[in-house]
């Protein structure tokens, strides 16, 4: 429980972020709590294709299907991160390419753009079996009164078994950590990704790529307007 001065300056610090175009992540009151990271970590065993089944709101991803991550190695210590998606209004894919530094088992410092600093974990993993499902998790303290968090339910395959996403959830249960803020991620009618897995296959887009919202509700609504 939060008095009204702390609760005050919690909604101010609310907007502050979402000003700053820092609401990529979701606030919460309080310093970043403390949760159960994997104390063995296989990095080999988790490369390869993950697909977002669900995550807390994140503003690079807003309007998007069809995403997925691939993981290789770089050297003993850094992953190649590719982060891709397809538009849900226009079709057309786009993907980034990152490095992960490994700082330690389940510990990773995810990077997208230059001068973002690699020396903490921004990328903790709560929980994989690395065939089926895995839990992440990013926390940032912004002040002692406050934090930000996301967290995301990977997947390896598009359209994963309710058992598999019962166990993934079970973790966050485990940890304490509020479901109520998971969206799942459009993985339905998708286009195959290329052999390297890092875009989507050209012959598919044509046929898949645009969302039903925009090819038959979105039309059929302004035609009733």
């Amino acid at each position: 429980m939060i008095n009204q001065r702390s609760g005050l300056y919690f909604l101010l610090l609310i907007g502050l972020l979402a000003g700053n175009g820092v609401w990529s992540q979701v606030p919460f009151p309080g310093q970043c709590p403390q949760v159960k990271i994997m104390d063995e970590f296989d990095v080999e065993a988790y490369l390869g294709i993950w697909y977002e089944h669900s995550k807390y709101p994140f503003a690079f991803e807003i309007g998007k299907k069809c995403i997925y991550a691939n993981y290789s190695i770089i050297d003993n210590s850094t992953l190649s991160v590719v982060n891709g998606g397809i538009n849900r209004l226009t079709g057309n894919p786009s993907n980034i390419t990152g490095t992960a530094k490994v700082l330690g088992p389940a510990r990773l410092a995810v990077a997208f753009y230059p001068g973002q600093q690699t020396t903490k974990p921004n990328y903790l993993v709560l929980g994989t079996d690395y065939e089926s499902y895995a839990v992440v998790y990013s926390c940032t303290s912004v002040t002692s009164l406050a934090n930000i968090k996301i967290v995301w339910i990977l997947t390896r395959e598009r359209e994963p078994s309710a058992d598999t996403i019962a166990t993934a959830k079970q973790i966050l249960d485990n940890n304490k950590i509020s479901q109520s803020f998971l969206i799942d991620t459009i993985q339905s009618k998708c286009p195959k990704l290329d052999a390297n897995g890092t875009d989507f296959g050209v012959e598919d887009l044509t046929e898949d790529a645009i969302d039903d919202f925009v090819g038959t509700v979105l039309p059929n609504a302004i035609e009733k307007a």
